[in-house]
Order: structure tokens, then sequence, then C-alpha cells
């Protein structure tokens, strides 16, 4: 079994590499610079630190990213010219996926990871682009079911879970800011109960919303960011996810 490198194990992170190690697999990882609560989910995850990114890069056969996506380049620079399967699983727009190519200085493979950190089935990851296949024989017998997609380009992967989470978190942004103007301008009360009548289960959705965006908004802001620079690309109105990006750098009601 080849000896996996992972970077950085933040909570969708540990959760994976948890289960490689399940499946049988050894996955290092790099403490240097990172938090104690990060050192914490590795240990629990049954990580292997080896200290620093050159060593990881250097004792690994294949490398998986997956980190906020503010972050994701940054880190891949910090592994230019690893010469090994490369997967890159972060929440990043297409062109930014182009950018991490180039960065580590060889074909990447593209993914993109949607569902909960995983334990049980029901977490997708989509690959696209070099060497798709030999991620998906890499998480064969997890809880991580891996999916090819043949159309879309080598970067596939990454379109697909921007345009995704373009509706499941933007949509929930939306959710966050109507209850904000609500309650600001003196309805709030009433807006709940309409949505009470004519929207059931919205207010659990925006109890869940609050939740999230207390817990993850800070990561969340900038998958907004890489949604809107895709959907310029593509000649959409970027505008509905830059407004979603600054819900959550400062998320109204979430506490």
């Amino acid at each position: 079994m080849p000896r996996i490198g992972l970077l950085h194990p933040g909570a969708m992170g540990a959760a994976v590499g948890a289960q490689l190690v399940a499946a049988g697999h050894e996955v290092l990882w790099a403490s240097h610079a990172r938090s104690a609560s990060t050192a914490a989910r590795a240990a629990r995850a049954g990580l292997v630190d080896v200290g620093d990114v050159a060593t990881l890069a250097s004792r690994s056969e294949l490398l998986v990213s997956i980190c906020p996506p503010d972050a994701a380049l940054s880190i891949a620079r910090s592994i230019a010219g690893f010469d090994g399967p490369f997967l890159d699983a972060n929440a990043v727009s297409p062109a930014t996926a182009a950018l991490i190519a180039q960065a580590v200085g060889t074909r990447i493979t593209d993914g993109g990871i949607i569902g909960p950190p995983p334990q049980h089935a029901g977490t997708r990851l989509y690959l696209s682009g070099h060497q798709a296949e030999r991620f998906v024989d890499l998480f064969a017998g997890t809880a991580i079911e891996a999916r090819i997609l043949q159309d879309g380009g080598p970067y596939a992967a990454s379109a697909l879970k921007m345009a995704f989470s373009a509706w499941s978190k933007g949509s929930a942004a939306l959710l966050l800011a109507a209850a904000a103007a609500g309650s600001r301008l003196g309805v709030g009360e009433a807006l709940n109960n309409e949505w009470a009548l004519s929207r059931p289960g919205l207010a659990d959705r925006l109890s869940a919303a609050r939740h999230d965006a207390r817990e993850k908004g800070w990561r969340w802001a900038g998958e907004m960011d890489e949604i809107a620079s895709m959907l310029a690309a593509v000649d959409l109105p970027a505008g509905f996810h830059a407004a979603a990006a600054d819900i959550y750098r400062d998320p109204p009601g979430a506490t």
C-alpha cells in the first residue's frame, strides 16, 4: 500500500485520513506551524507526524491536499517539485485548480468532496484529470465513494463542487440575510410565523445555517469568493456569492 501524505488535517481532512488509516494505509502529516487542535485531530485519526512539509513530501508516495480554499494555492507551492500523484481536493474554482497544478509543477488529480466528514456512507469524492483512477483505487474500502467525471475537462471536479455549493451554501447565506433584515426592521417574529405557515421546515434550516456560519463561516467565505470567481469566468453574475462571502465573514444572528 502506498504511503500517503495529508495536507493538512482539519475537520474534513482528518476524517478522510482516518478512513484511509482504517483501510490499512499509513497516512503522514506535518505538525510544524499547526495548532494544538489540529494535532489532536490528527492523533485521533491515527496519522503519523513527520514534523515538516519537506519531510512529508520526501516520505510520501502520494499527496492529498484538503484545506481551507484560501490556503490551497500556498500549500501547493509548499510542495513544489513533488513528482508523485497529487490530489487537490479543495473547494476552489477551476481557474484556481489550474494555478495549483502550475504551482506543484506536475499534473494534478482534481477533486471535489460533497457531503459531511466521512464516517458512514454519504460522502462523495468527485475526481477528474490526471490519474483519477489511481485515487478511486486508493479510497476503495472506505466510507468515501469516489466517482470519476468523464466530461468537463481536467478540473471538472472543482467545477461540480463549486456549482453544488453555489446553491447549498449560497442559499443558506441568503436565508441568514433575510432573517437579519426581518429582525432589524422589526418584523422578525412575523416573518418567522409566515415562514412556519408557507415554508414548513425553514426554521430548522435557519437554525442550521446559523450554526454552520458560526462554526465554518471563516472557511466558507473563501469558498464563496471562489464561486464568485467561477461565475464571472463563465459570464454569470458574481455578486450573489461575493455578498454571501460577506455574510459568512460577519454572520448576522450566528450567535
